[in-house]
């Protein structure tokens, strides 16, 4: 289904192009001969090495849509397998950021919130992630390209597996600051993405699902190492008497 997805954005944003220069400063951040080879290259043989330079580079408040959309397919292909191009997870999709929804076809913006909600899924099918990243850089990596937090979440309420729940379990235990569980204790978690965490976990609905989901995991006696199945029963126990 993932697979699909990126397949059809290629297809999608194939008319987009991307020409030298492009939106990168040329001066410090990527050298000349590595912004003429990015506008040159096909899209599909762009390395994320290469990607992520353009990336995190200094550039303007707003990268020309027909730029963005040009190199998008290859942002979401490296996203779904997990080779994020940029050097924080978090602010992978940053040049989406500044675009508002007139902005793109109805069955571009379609697309992108399919990509958003299967990957996710996926995300939370795996634990650990790879190279150990934590769930909250991909929720704040969403947010940030601007795209509905809240959808995203309301899978993970339909979620009854295990690694769903261990995914959950870090999120409440070190997701957020010990002084401040308001406050998303990632250094891109700005106060707007951290309260709407928190205020869906703290929703009744989402604890009385964990807390069931939680308790069928404990009795089927799924294959938890002992330090898992501890936090697992104490964020049962503390579902229970929020």
């Amino acid at each position: 289904m993932l697979e699909e997805i990126i397949k059809n954005s290629y297809e999608l944003f194939s008319n987009y192009e991307a020409n030298s220069p492009l939106d990168i400063c040329t001066e410090c951040c990527m050298s000349k001969e590595n912004e003429g080879l990015l506008a040159s290259l096909s899209i599909k043989e762009i390395p994320v090495k290469l990607l992520s330079e353009y990336n995190d580079g200094a550039s303007t408040e707003k990268t020309p849509i027909n730029e963005v959309k040009h190199f998008l397919p290859r942002y979401l292909d490296l996203i779904g397998k997990f080779e994020f191009p940029s050097h924080s997870t978090e602010i992978s999709l940053k040049r989406l950021t500044p675009f508002n929804k007139t902005e793109w076809k109805e069955e571009e913006k379609i697309l992108l919130k399919k990509f958003a909600l299967v990957y996710f899924k996926k995300c939370l099918s795996i634990y650990p992630l790879p190279n150990n990243e934590s769930i909250d850089s991909i929720i704040i990596m969403f947010w940030r390209g601007q795209f509905e937090i809240i959808e995203l979440l309301s899978i993970w309420e339909k979620e009854t597996t295990k690694e769903s729940i261990l995914h959950f379990r870090d999120l409440y235990f070190l997701g957020f600051k010990n002084k401040n569980k308001s406050k998303l204790s990632n250094a891109f978690g700005e106060k707007e993405i951290s309260l709407i965490v928190r205020g869906w976990i703290d929703d009744k609905k989402v604890k009385q699902h964990f807390s069931s989901t939680i308790e069928e995991l404990i009795m089927e006696g799924e294959n938890l190492t002992e330090e898992d199945l501890n936090y697992i029963e104490l964020l049962y126990k503390m579902m229970k008497s929020d």
